[in-house]
């Protein structure tokens, strides 16, 4: 008996678990037991309708990946996904060109983005909006982008935490000699110190009473120069280790200043107000900036949003249907084949819920229309950190001090501990990133047309005020969290016997306040830290 790890996926529902079994089939009906137990509700009831990735632990030689429908590589995105997105991906690119800031991603985001960005008399900041913007960007068990639960600001933070500001040998020893040099006026410097009646801080900082001295003195007075008449002496004290430490005060001083921007970062982050940039949500409440004034008005975006001249369609069609498969065609382009469970499945509620061979038989074709209307981008970044650390919170260049100096013999910001990584923070796919652009546009219509199949099953299910989700390839459900379609329109008057039926947002019961509305996120454009903002 061997030991596997095995992901399990049907539609958008996902699960990894390790499982002992004697073959890969048992393997695969193993852990199907264990999803079924976390996803009851699934629509999945026999184990050969999932699709699977695994490897067998008990083996040696590397990983054996095997899928079903199409799955390619190790993120478990299918053909049918790939190219689904590659579609939408170069139809963005065409309609909106130079005006985005990078290469459009499809993302998944089914809350849709909160284009209220200010309501009410007084003007406040969405705080909904705010925290779109400041969403993590992950991947999802399909290899699509999708935008997660936490916050950017906050990883951000929690790093900045984990970030010390050190100094490479050739510099600590070099502070270390002249130091040495300077002992009689260091030791004058700190009697001084003690004389004003100042007290050493409780841990003391990475370079000692020292540093502590200059820390507290720098950031009382601003600069040694500003020092009051009253301290005479210890300015005296200081001017005289300065003549035979001149590069390692300055050493001093960039440590200092180096930590107290970490410090103001963090703190502009956990307690931000109208001083240090926040944006205003409540009486009394802030959020961190991320430039609003720089963002549309609703009223902006509202006017976009319903211009439906700002469009983007979609074509596929699906023909040659069997029992297991059908063939794809996105665009026009070349078709192939894909597991007929993984390529639609309707839903009209917990009982009633169908994948396409409800519909067809070998000779039938369904096409679909999708059609994104009022296509608008929406671009922000993090408010800068100013270099005295009075306003704002993001700093690159602290960042990329990070990724380039961590683990280097080099003087300046490095991780410290064993929290975070490198490797795992940065770069394109990295934990710390964000969608900076949105494209958004309002829920996309869509129409699906099927030909030579089951008409009266069709009529009889897709009934004109029927409810109903869609979901595409197991990448997207068409339809929000909180709202599915509804059928607005069923054709049966062409000649060749095809049904057409339109699918749309249903019209909302009661007024929806402006803070809670929102707009289909069809993707954007990401931000991989620490080269992009």
């Amino acid at each position: 008996m061997d030991r596997y790890w095995v992901r399990v996926s049907y539609r958008s529902d996902s699960w990894e678990t390790t499982v002992w079994a004697v073959d890969d089939d048992r393997a695969k009906q193993a852990a199907f037991m264990v999803f079924k137990n976390h996803f009851p509700a699934t629509r999945a009831t026999r184990w050969e309708n999932c699709s699977y990735l695994y490897e067998n632990l008990s083996r040696t030689g590397g990983m054996t990946l095997r899928g079903a429908g199409g799955v390619a590589g190790g993120t478990g995105t299918t053909a049918a996904q790939q190219a689904f997105s590659d579609e939408l991906e170069g139809k963005i690119g065409d309609f909106l060109g130079t005006k985005l800031d990078g290469k459009f991603s499809t993302v998944s985001y089914p809350a849709g983005f909160n284009y209220g960005i200010t309501y009410g008399p007084n003007a406040y900041y969405n705080a909904a909006t705010l925290q779109d913007l400041d969403s993590l960007l992950g991947t999802s068990s399909s290899g699509q982008l999708q935008i997660g639960t936490d916050r950017f600001s906050t990883l951000y933070r929690n790093v900045l935490g984990a970030t010390v500001f050190g100094f490479s040998k050739a510099d600590q020893e070099m502070m270390n000699k002249e130091d040495t040099a300077a002992s009689a006026q260091i030791g004058s410097i700190l009697t001084e110190f003690s004389n004003a009646g100042f007290t050493y801080t409780n841990p003391l900082p990475m370079g000692g009473k020292l540093q502590d001295v200059f820390d507290q003195l720098l950031t009382r007075y601003g600069s040694f120069e500003d020092m009051p008449d009253s301290l005479i002496a210890l300015y005296s004290a200081i001017a005289s280790y300065k003549e035979v430490a001149a590069n390692s005060i300055l050493l001093h001083r960039k440590y200092f200043e180096a930590t107290a921007l970490l410090k103001a970062a963090r703190s502009n982050i956990i307690q931000a107000n109208a001083a240090n940039g926040g944006e205003e949500i409540g009486p009394g409440q802030f959020y961190v900036g991320y430039t609003p004034d720089k963002l549309p008005s609703a009223n902006q975006l509202i006017g976009q949003l319903q211009t439906d001249g700002n469009a983007v369609s979609l074509h596929l069609e699906l023909s040659n249907f069997s029992s297991k498969s059908t063939d794809l065609s996105v665009g026009g382009k070349v078709g192939f084949s894909v597991p007929i469970m993984d390529a639609v499945g309707i839903n009209f509620g917990a009982s009633s819920s169908y994948d396409l061979s409800t519909y067809t038989s070998s000779s039938s074709t369904v096409t679909i229309d999708l059609n994104y209307k009022g296509v608008t981008i929406i671009s922000s970044a993090p408010t800068a950190l100013a270099p005295d650390g009075t306003v704002g919170w993001y700093d690159g260049q602290i960042l990329s001090e990070i990724a380039s100096k961590t683990g280097q013999d080099a003087t300046g910001y490095q991780l410290h501990g064993s929290e975070f990584s490198v490797d795992e923070l940065f770069g394109e796919g990295g934990k710390l990133s964000r969608l900076k652009t949105f494209v958004v546009s309002r829920q996309p219509e869509m129409s699906m047309t099927f030909k030579g199949g089951n008409a009266s099953k069709v009529t009889s299910d897709m009934k004109v005020g029927a409810t109903a989700s869609v979901d595409l390839f197991g990448l997207f459900r068409v339809g929000s969290a909180s709202s599915n379609y509804s059928v607005n329109k069923v054709d049966t008057s062409s000649s060749d016997g095809s049904v057409t039926v339109t699918f749309g947002a249903p019209e909302p019961s009661g007024t929806i306040p402006l803070a809670q509305q929102v707009a289909y996120v069809m993707g954007g454009v990401p931000s991989y830290p620490p080269n992009e903002p």
